[in-house]
């Protein structure tokens, strides 16, 4: 029978564990009840059994029943301290079947022993002998083994006693004694069916539940961590300010730390998106290593981080870890053999300086970002309240620049571009100023990046392209216009369109646009930024390469790419006559495009010296202070009218 063993496909340890904690339940309530029946049967055969012999079985009874109750108590206890021990398991079976033995013999000593002497109280007896085999077969159930061994040791001595009594009705006890236990049997083996089924249902319920819980957490864990770095995300950051600022009578001391990472933007265009990844995994790496375990380090989205940090009790302890910070980020990074070298701005707020908590602090912390940044990268700022003057200011720069197409407040500045040998005309640099209504002349670099955080760079750039051609247009023939376009609109799929429709609706011709791009652009191997350059070459645009040298250059491009100028940066040139080693640049560059069919312009030219050095170096053209500074479009045109310079053929530049 399954049921009596170890067999059946249940987890019986567990079955075990349970029965046995369902039996020490109900045994103290039980053997209460044992011993009001033994009492019962004391005063039922008062008389009927000799006394002696009565009280004995009574004592014998109830002291078993005391030492069963006593055992069960001292049991459950016993069990709760070594649950985990597979003898603790075994052991209480193997008490159970002793017990139920035991809890047996005085009912079986007075069915064996004393039926079919007692007269009419038979009835009594039997009734007593039966329902206790039936009660304590009920009780001890959860054991299947206790359950029958208890019946058996009652039921069967009874029925073999009836067969030696010479009357009919002992012989139909006897059966019916017999009868009863195989009913007795059956129901004990269903009782363990259902109760181990029942207890591998809890079982199975108690698992899903348990993976339900554990789905749970992890989905929150996910939903409070960042899916690329592994540091918590901005909602996680956002969840411990806002604790901070709950209880803050009880944390005022931490400090919120808001980090932008410095040329990022240059790397990720420069190795493609993989490696920008990798460099973000990196910068959370090194953030993690310096902060305390406590701190909390957040990636709050692209390449800004933020970090919850603790006992942050005054500004020189902000200014040791923010120090600290700066140093591990500006530690170089190798991608596909290259060192790259990134950095950061750091902006802290300190709870206790301020009433702000909260967003606010991060706030806070992201305007002095923004001060870092601006006083040179690679350093950190701690908020000030005039920082919020500056931010408002921004935010007003943002709102009249959505504005500043439609009033018409942008304007078109040109700056000449000189051939170096006898200082003529060959063409002028397009540049973007805005005419704000109360700030005044605003240079590109006060609104452009702006212009790029709230999507307005290719907007702005379209109006460029169509104003240039315009002006351009109304130029001789022979005077080149070029137009900076960034990586990021150059990167849009309908660049080569506007330009094409800029041309046809101007009527100037391709030959006398040229659009100036950045390293990066090329580098970042775009397939729509090098399709959008191959189709403005094919229209016959000129392609000049701007700023050469001062991104993470490579040589390939020039090859695998047709361009017609190179431009060296200012940065070069300013060095000229007092490094060596920019002289010996500005002639490699120069020996480069000879090579490759390129025309060379030297950007920034402000001194005599500087033009003297390129002309030795064999410079062709060149732009700057000192040969002309961007001027409107009218005062270009007379410029171009004083006669002060003769144009240049067009096959010259």
């Amino acid at each position: 029978m399954k049921f009596l063993s170890d067999a059946g496909g249940w987890n019986w340890s567990s079955v075990h564990k349970e029965q046995l904690a369902s039996i020490a339940r109900a045994t103290p309530a039980a053997m209460a009840g044992y011993a009001v029946n033994v009492l019962l049967a004391a005063i039922a055969f008062r008389g009927l059994i000799a006394l002696p012999k009565l009280v004995l079985w009574t004592i014998v009874a109830i002291t078993i029943c005391a030492y069963v109750g006593i055992r069960s108590v001292r049991g459950r206890s016993n069990r709760r301290r070594s649950a985990n021990s597979g003898q603790s398991r075994r052991r209480p079976v193997r008490n159970a079947l002793l017990f139920s033995i035991a809890l047996a013999l005085p009912w079986t000593a007075l069915g064996t022993i004393w039926v079919g002497t007692v007269g009419g109280s038979e009835v009594i007896l039997v009734a007593l002998v039966v329902g206790m085999a039936a009660s304590g077969s009920v009780l001890l159930s959860p054991i299947p083994a206790a359950a029958i061994l208890y019946a058996a040791t009652i039921l069967i001595p009874l029925a073999v006693k009836c067969v030696f009594i010479p009357l009919e009705n002992h012989l139909i006890l006897s059966a019916l004694a017999l009868s009863f236990f195989m009913f007795l049997v059956g129901l004990i083996a269903s009782n363990a069916r259902v109760f181990a089924e029942r207890l591998e249902a809890v079982e199975k319920l108690k698992d899903s539940v348990a993976a339900l819980v554990s789905a749970r957490q992890e989905t929150e864990r996910a939903a409070m961590t960042d899916g690329l770095t592994g540091v918590a995300n901005r909602r996680a950051f956002m969840a411990r300010l806002n604790m901070l600022a709950s209880d803050r009578d009880q944390s005022p001391e931490y400090g919120v730390f808001y980090i932008d990472l410095d040329r990022f933007k240059g790397v990720n265009d420069a190795f493609g998106h993989a490696a920008g990844d990798a460099v973000l995994r990196m910068a959370a790496s090194r953030i993690a290593k310096v902060v305390r375990d406590g701190d909390l380090v957040a990636r709050l989205g692209g390449d800004e981080f933020a970090v919850v940090a603790q006992e942050i009790c005054g500004r020189a302890t902000a200014h040791v870890l923010a120090g600290r910070l700066v140093s591990a980020l500006c530690e170089p990074i190798y991608l596909e053999g290259q060192r790259v070298q990134i950095g950061a701005s750091i902006g802290v707020s300190i709870a206790f300086e301020s009433d702000a908590a909260g967003d606010q602090l991060l706030t806070q912390a992201d305007l002095a970002m923004y001060a870092s940044k601006s006083a040179g990268r690679n350093s950190h700022c701690i908020f000030e309240a005039d920082m919020l003057s500056s931010a408002e200011e921004r935010r007003a720069v943002e709102q009249g620049l959505r504005t500043a197409l439609a009033k018409n407040e942008l304007e078109l500045f040109f700056q000449p571009i000189h051939r170096l040998r006898n200082e003529s005309i060959a063409g002028f640099e397009c540049l973007i100023r805005w005419r704000h209504p109360h700030r005044g002349l605003l240079p590109p670099a006060q609104f452009l990046s702006i212009a790029d955080e709230i999507g307005l760079a290719n907007d702005i750039g379209a109006w460029v392209i169509e104003a240039a051609c315009a002006q351009a247009a109304k130029w001789p023939s022979d005077i080149v216009v070029g137009i900076n376009l960034s990586p990021l609109q150059i990167a849009s799929d309908n660049v080569a369109l506007r330009v094409e429709r800029a041309l046809k609706s101007s009527g100037l011709p391709a030959s006398r646009l040229e659009i100036e791009i950045t390293e990066t652009s090329l580098l970042q191997n775009d397939p729509v930024t090098l399709d959008q350059l191959k189709r403005l070459k094919e229209m016959g645009v000129s392609i000049a390469l701007d700023d050469f040298g001062t991104g993470y250059s490579s040589l390939s491009y020039l090859v695998s790419f047709p361009l017609d100028r190179i431009k060296i940066d200012r940065l070069f040139v300013s060095q000229l006559g007092l490094s060596r080693e920019s002289d010996l640049i500005v002639r490699s560059i120069t020996q480069l495009a000879r090579n490759i069919n390129c025309t060379v312009v030297a950007e920034g030219i402000e001194t005599d010296e500087q033009l003297r050095k390129l002309r030795a170096l064999h410079v062709g053209f060149g732009q700057g202070y000192l040969l002309g500074r961007p001027m409107p479009a009218v005062e270009a045109t007379e410029f171009l009218a004083s006669g002060k310079s003769k144009a240049l053929a067009q096959s010259d530049y």
